[in-house]
C-alpha cells in the first residue's frame, strides 16, 4: 500500500526508500517546434520542475535554432503586413481609400526584436530554472568524432553531404551525454528519428510527446502530500468553484476557432496565451466541448460541429477583446 506523507506539523519525513529520483529531461529542437512553451503539457512539465521532480535542459544549439526560427516567422509576418497594407492602396482596392489619410502602421524594428528575443529566451530559462547546455570544446571533439566515424545520429548509408545536416544533432547528443554523470532518470524529448535512436543507444528514456513523460514522472513520484486546509481561508461560494479563469473560456475557445479560421491546436493555445488567458484552462475547456459534442478533436485541430454556433461565439465581447490583443 502506498505510503502517505503528511505535510502538517509534526508529520514524519518520507522513509529513505521513498526518496524520489530527479528526472533529467533534455529537450531537442524537434520537440520545441511541435510543442510550444505555452502548450498545456509544457506548462505541466514546468510545474513539475518547480516541485523539484524534474530538471529541464535546453542545448544551446536547440534553443538558438528555435529562437531564430521564431524570429524568421516574425520577420515574415511583418513583411506580409507591410505588403498587404500596400496592396490595399493599389488598383480597385486603392479606389476605396482614395482621398483618405494614409494608414499609420508602425511595427517593431527587426534588429530590436532580435536583441529582445535573446533577452526574453534567457529570462524564460532563468525564471523556470532551465539549464542551458552551452557548447564546449569537449562537445565539439565528441561531435566531430561521431561525424568522421559515422556513429549515431549519422547514417552510414547516406552520402557525406547529406550526413552533414545532422552535425547540429551530434552536438546536441554530446551535450545530453553529459547528463549521465548526474544521479537520476535520464530522459530525452525528441521527435527526430535518428537523434531518438542515438539517445536510446546512450540509454536515455526517449519520448516523442510530453504527455507520456508526464505520466511516467507522476507514476514514479506518486507520494501523496496531504495538506491541512487553512482555517483562515474564506469559504468559496458554490457558484465560484471553477474560479475566474474559467469564466466564458468555452465561448472564447469556440469563438477564436472560428475567428482564426480553425487554427491548429498549438496555434490556438498560443493565441489564447497572447490574449492573456491560461493555455491549460483553454485546453481543458476545449476537451470539455468535445465531450459536449460542440467540438470534434483530431490529432492537430479542434473542429466545431456547428459552424453557426461557432460564428455566434465569435461575435461575443470576450472574443472581440481577445482578437484586439492577438492581431
Amino acid at each position: 500500500m502506498a505510503h502517505i506523507i503528511m505535510s502538517i506539523k509534526g508529520a514524519p519525513r518520507p522513509p529513505a526508500h521513498l526518496s524520489m529520483e530527479v528526472f533529467h529531461v533534455i529537450i531537442d529542437t524537434s520537440m520545441m517546434r511541435t510543442t510550444p512553451f505555452q502548450h498545456a503539457d509544457f506548462v505541466r512539465l514546468l510545474k513539475l520542475a518547480e516541485l523539484g521532480k524534474v530538471k529541464i535542459y535546453f542545448p544551446r544549439i536547440a534553443l538558438e535554432e528555435e529562437r531564430t526560427a521564431q524570429l524568421k516567422k516574425h520577420e515574415d509576418a511583418v513583411l506580409f503586413i507591410i505588403q498587404e497594407v500596400a496592396r490595399l492602396q493599389r488598383g480597385t482596392l486603392g479606389m476605396l481609400v482614395d482621398g483618405l489619410p494614409l494608414p499609420s502602421v508602425e511595427l517593431w524594428d527587426i534588429k530590436a526584436v532580435a536583441r529582445n528575443s535573446a533577452e526574453v529566451f534567457e529570462a524564460f530559462c532563468k525564471k523556470h530554472r532551465i539549464e542551458v547546455i552551452e557548447i564546449s570544446m569537449e562537445h565539439a571533439a565528441g561531435a566531430w568524432a561521431r561525424y568522421f566515424d559515422v556513429k549515431l545520429p549519422f547514417d552510414a548509408t547516406q552520402v557525406r553531404e547529406e550526413r552533414r545536416k545532422d552535425i547540429p544533432d551530434s552536438w546536441i547528443l554530446e551535450g545530453g551525454r553529459e547528463l549521465k554523470r548526474r544521479t537520476g532518470v535520464h530522459c530525452a524529448l525528441v521527435r527526430d528519428k535518428k537523434l531518438s535512436g542515438a539517445f536510446k543507444a546512450e540509454e536515455f528514456q526517449v519520448y516523442d510527446r510530453i504527455q507520456p513523460l508526464l505520466d511516467d514522472i507522476e507514476a514514479a513520484t506518486a507520494v501523496a502530500l496531504i495538506k491541512k486546509p487553512a482555517d483562515e481561508e474564506p469559504p468559496v461560494p458554490l457558484d465560484q468553484l471553477r474560479g475566474p479563469d474559467f469564466d466564458e473560456m468555452d465561448v472564447l475557445v469556440l469563438g477564436l476557432i472560428d475567428a482564426l479560421d480553425t487554427p491548429s491546436k498549438a496555434d490556438l493555445l498560443a493565441a489564447i496565451t497572447r490574449a492573456g488567458y491560461r493555455a491549460d484552462v483553454a485546453e481543458h475547456e476545449a476537451r470539455t466541448l468535445v465531450l459536449a459534442g460542440r467540438l470534434t478533436e483530431t490529432a492537430t485541430h479542434f473542429i466545431p460541429t456547428s459552424r453557426a454556433l461557432a460564428k455566434a461565439a465569435a461575435g461575443k465581447e470576450i472574443v472581440t477583446n481577445a482578437l484586439l490583443k492577438i492581431l
